[in-house]
């Protein structure tokens, strides 16, 4: 699989949380957030033996979906962190990905695999917004998969730890 789409977005999200935009929820409708809102920021794929074409999901087309949030801490930041995004079992649904493996991989190439039958008591939440702003590739965004670290120790182990893939931008429900 070619990664052509990663490098383009590396290039046109670089701006997003740097200072340079306001936040989302002060977006015009011309305005460079509004912009960024469109574009591409995860690609759905569907498994091998479907004829079904990828899908290119926009920071809107996720802020369109049921948005939830939770305060934590995490072992990457400083303090607590306050984070918005959608449910990942809300975004299986959307997808119709039904049971199988879902893999995950980010930017980096870094990839985890979950069952699809684990997601819906996961708790994880495919967050967009950190502290109510759009995150950068170089903070971890745009797509960053967290847990409720601090509500339960179960959320503090190595396996959770290691789902929590950051500069998510791709999905893939593979069979």
């Amino acid at each position: 699989m070619k990664r052509i789409f990663s490098t383009v977005l590396v290039l046109g999200l670089a701006g997003i949380g740097t200072g340079q935009f306001a936040r989302a929820e002060t977006a015009t409708e011309n305005s460079p957030v509004t912009a960024q809102l469109q574009q591409t920021v995860l690609e759905a794929q569907f498994g091998e033996d479907t004829d079904q074409a990828p899908v290119q999901l926009s920071l809107a087309d996720l802020q369109n979906l049921p948005r939830s949030g939770f305060r934590t801490t995490t072992i990457w930041t400083e303090g607590e962190q306050h984070f918005e995004g959608v449910w990942l079992k809300d975004l299986i649904d959307h997808l119709g990905f039904e049971d199988g493996i879902v893999e995950l991989s980010a930017l980096n190439e870094y990839m985890i695999e979950i069952d699809t039958a684990e997601i819906a008591d996961s708790e994880a939440l495919v967050a967009y917004m950190r502290n109510g702003e759009l995150m950068s590739v170089r903070d971890k965004g745009p797509l960053w998969l967290v847990f409720p670290y601090d509500s339960d120790p179960k959320f503090r182990t190595e396996t959770t730890y290691a789902h929590s893939i950051w500069q998510l931008d791709r999905i893939v429900h593979l069979k």
